[in-house]
Order: structure tokens, then sequence, then C-alpha cells
């Protein structure tokens, strides 16, 4: 116990230290660095998409002009050239319609300064092969926008909308649903059998009416990233090449339910709603459905505060044990500091789940990932926990998490601008974490890098970005570089990637 404390200790100190070295000039970017949330309701002159809109909040930005050919993503630009017949073109005619066609592709390199063949593991997208370029991603989409400022759309009264995301990389393999594995079962998400694989990542449809003169209200059904939380699958607008510890473990990657999202105004928005579970697709684990709501503010255009819930029976067969999460997403971008250029952000959270301590106890580490070991069904990291079967009439125990990660970006000017995040986790009994079964572990993660636009004025090339960054991993227990006696308490290493939004 004092160990632990000790260690908690020195992580806060750590933690400290690097944010007063953050908040000076080696770091951020102004808000728009920051990765963005939900922008597929628009309050905007014109519609945006997650791929191409680098916003905090999902409530609306000030009103931009509309995109012309010559200053859009490639997809675009490229149907703004196919004339359409009618003296106009089609990229146009899609840009009148809200619609929207784009994507992405994320290649990476990883190498560990232990020499470890996979340098990072442990956490789903950062399992690296090492030392070898990888195809993380390759994303692309069809999205029509719903504008909640559009004059016909409020005199009509109503709109459709929605999205299809397809992605495919060795990151795919990574967030199946269940149900929407056509590899390998659901409880092995890990298994790598191709290394790259497709993923339906989104696919969902949405029904907007407007109230009064700036509210109204979004319904939303079918597959979607998860609304809570600061990174995102989609790699554009993430900081950083590597995730957060908690990324995929404490949030899940993707709900499947129906959303109702109340927009008050440009600052204001809540949302309620229901889903299959974590994960959960065509498929679900147990018989129940789980719950979330949440809501975003954003006062002015230095502040945004996101918080949420997600509650519900989310463990294997069990409806009767619950899993609860918050989170807390904030953000500052002081206008009168660095002359505009920094950004800061904090995104906690905090699990309880009722059986959870009774299925990471039951992960031995000569049982684990090992099919068919008693009362348990083999796992990946990270997402175990939602799928693991307890032993029929075990007593239940409780597991409980928590994690914050700061993060500061500093702009420099259109070709760079430098980047960190400190993070902290308390993994009770390796819940969350494949850690040291059954045992409680604190970890602490901290990176530094930057963010590069070698062609910030060629227009299609300006979302080309080069992202390099040096990590290091701690923990007060020795879980990393295969854990075990010959596992290490902590773990450094230099990946960088190129990811480019077209």
């Amino acid at each position: 116990m004092q160990r632990s404390l000790r260690f908690s200790m020195a992580i806060a100190a750590a933690m400290a230290g690097a944010g007063l070295f953050l908040t000076g000039p080696v770091s951020a970017r102004a808000a728009n660095s920051i990765p963005a949330t939900d922008t597929t309701v628009s309050l905007d002159s014109a519609p945006t998409s997650t791929a191409t809109t680098n916003g905090m909040a999902d409530t609306a930005a000030p009103v931009t002009p509309a995109a012309t050919p010559e200053n859009q993503p490639l997809l675009m630009y490229a149907m703004g050239r196919i004339p359409d017949g009618n003296g106009s073109t089609v990229g146009q005619d899609m840009d009148n319609l809200g619609i929207k066609v784009g994507g992405y592709l994320d290649i990476g390199y990883t190498t560990s300064f232990q020499d470890s063949p996979r340098p990072y593991f442990g956490s789903a997208f950062n399992t690296e092969k090492g030392n070898n370029i990888q195809l993380d991603q390759v994303g692309l989409y069809l999205e029509k926008v719903i504008n909640f400022a559009n004059p016909s759309f409020r005199k009509r009264g109503w709109g459709i909308g929605g999205k299809i995301e397809m992605i495919y990389g060795s990151d795919a393999d990574l967030i199946h649903a269940n149900g929407l594995n056509f590899y390998h079962s659901w409880s092995n998400n890990t298994e790598g059998d191709p290394l790259d694989q497709f993923d339906l990542e989104q696919a969902y449809v949405d029904f907007g009416v407007p109230i009064g003169a700036d509210s109204g209200v979004l319904i939303r059904a079918g597959k979607f990233d998860t609304p809570f939380g600061l990174e995102q699958i989609d790699p554009v607008d993430n900081l950083f090449y590597t995730h957060s510890l908690a990324f995929g473990h404490v949030l899940p990657y993707t709900l499947t339910g129906i959303t109702a999202k109340y927009i008050v105004n440009q600052q204001l928005s809540f949302i309620a709603g229901f889903d299959r579970g974590n994960n959960q697709a065509l498929n679900d684990d147990n018989s129940m459905v789980s719950w979330l709501v949440g809501a975003c503010y954003k006062p002015n255009s230095q502040w945004m505060f996101k918080p949420g819930v997600l509650f519900g029976p989310e463990d294997a067969n069990d409806n009767g044990h619950y899993r609860t999460v918050g989170d807390m997403v904030t953000s500052w971008h002081p206008k009168n500091i660095l002359n505009g250029r920094l950004t800061l952000a904090n995104d906690t959270n905090l699990g309880y789940d009722g059986a959870g301590a009774t299925l990471a106890n039951g992960y031995s580490s000569s049982s684990y990932f090992t099919p068919g070991s008693p009362g348990l069904t083999p796992g990946s990291p990270g997402l175990r926990a939602s799928y693991l079967t307890t032993t029929p009439g075990a007593n239940a125990q409780s597991a409980c998490w928590f994690d914050t990660a700061f993060y500061a970006s500093y702009y420099v000017n259109s070709y760079l601008t430098f980047n960190g995040r400190a993070e902290y986790m308390y993994d009770g009994k390796s819940f969350m974490l494949e850690g040291d079964p059954g045992t409680t572990v604190n970890y602490g993660e901290f990176t530094i890098g930057a963010s590069i636009t070698p062609f910030p004025d060629a227009n299609l090339l300006k979302s080309l970005k080069i992202r390099p960054e040096i990590r290091e991993d701690v923990a007060d227990h020795r879980v990393f570089q295969g854990g075990g006696s010959a596992g290490k308490n902590q773990q450094t290493f230099f990946a960088v990637d190129a990811v480019y939004a077209f």
C-alpha cells in the first residue's frame, strides 16, 4: 500500500512538472489542434465533417463561408471537377445537398529503446509490431450533415442525414464490434489474422427537427463512435500517433443504439440515449441495454466543458452487475496568453464495475489468453472486461478505476505544432489493462511530440501531417515488455506516422 502511495505521489509530482514545462513556449496549437468530437450536426452556414473539422465541441463554431472546389480535400475536389450535365458539377450538387465524401490514410513506424519486438502492448492502437512500417488505417466515409442554420431546413421543419464509414488496416482488427467481426470471434479482437482487416466503424441515420429560431433536436440511430472522450479512432485530429492508456479501455470505441440530442443554441447541447452495450453491434453479450447521458457547454471561444456518463450491464451473460463510467472533458484556449497559440485540455474519467474484480482475479498468468480456461472466455487487452464470463455461482466482487490525461498544444506556425500529454491511471485489480491479473496497478504515461505540416499552402497536400513522438510508460509493477518476472516497470519508445486526409 505504501509502495503504491509513494508511486502515485511521484506520478502526481512528475505530471505537475510536465504541465509546467508544456505551458512554456515549447508546446501546442491554437484551439483547432485539440481533437474534434461530434461535428456532424452543424449550426454553421456550411456543413462540416469529422475528418476535416478541428473543433473541441459538438456545438457550433462561428459562421464560415461555403467551401469551394479549390479549398476542399482531394475527393471533394475531384467531385468538383466532374460536370453534372446541368451547367454545374457533381461536387457542387453534393455541397448543395450537404453530402460529403472523404477519407484518410495513416501509416506509422514504432521502435522500442528496450529492443523489444513489440515495443508496446496492453493498449489497443498502441499494439504496433515494432521496427516495421505499418498500415494503421485507410478510412473512407460518406455523410450527409444536417445543417440546423440552413433557412430551407428550418422552413421545411425536418431533415435527414447520416454517415457510413469503413476503415481498413491493422487498427481495424482491434475495434470490431460484437457481431461485425468476419475474421474471427469477437473475443479474439487481437488475433491479427490477417494483419490488415476491414471494419464497419460507423453506420447511422440522423433525423433533425428545428425548434424555434436557434434550437433543434437530432435523433441518431445505428452504430456510431462513442460521443464522449477526447481522443478518437479517426487519426486526423488526434494530437499523437499513439493513444492514451484510457483510450478504448475506459470508454468503448463504438456504440449501437439510439440517441437524442437537444441543441439549445451554439453554446449548449444535451444528449441522452440507450445502446446494446460497449462495442456491441449485431450481437450482444447479455440481454440488457445500457444508457448514456451527457452535455456540452461552450460559454465562449476559450472554454469548453463536456461531461458524460455511461451505465448499464457490460459483463458477458450478466444482467445483474452494472458498470458506470463518468467522463469529463475540459479545454481552455486562452487568447491573451502566448498570443493565443496555446491550448490546454484534460480528459478525466472514473469507473466502477460490480463484478470487475471477479473477472480480473479469474485471469491468472497461466490462463491469460488461453482458450478453455475454467469459467472464462479468452479475451483481448482492454476489451476483455466486456466479455469475460464468471464461473456460475461465483461471488461477484467489484473493481474501480480512475484515469486523467492532460494535453497541451502550442502552435508555432503553419508548419509546426508542439504537443504534450501526461497521464495517470489507477487500474483496480488490473481490470482495464491486462497488467498483473487481479492486482491493482498504477500507471503513468508521458508523451512529447510534434505535428509537422510540410505543405500548408498547397491545397491538396495541406492535410498531410508528420507526427514524431517520444513516449515513456511507467508502472509500479513489472507489467511491460511481456510482464511476469522478466517484465519491466518502464519502457521508452519512439514513434512516427504520416496521416493524410483526402
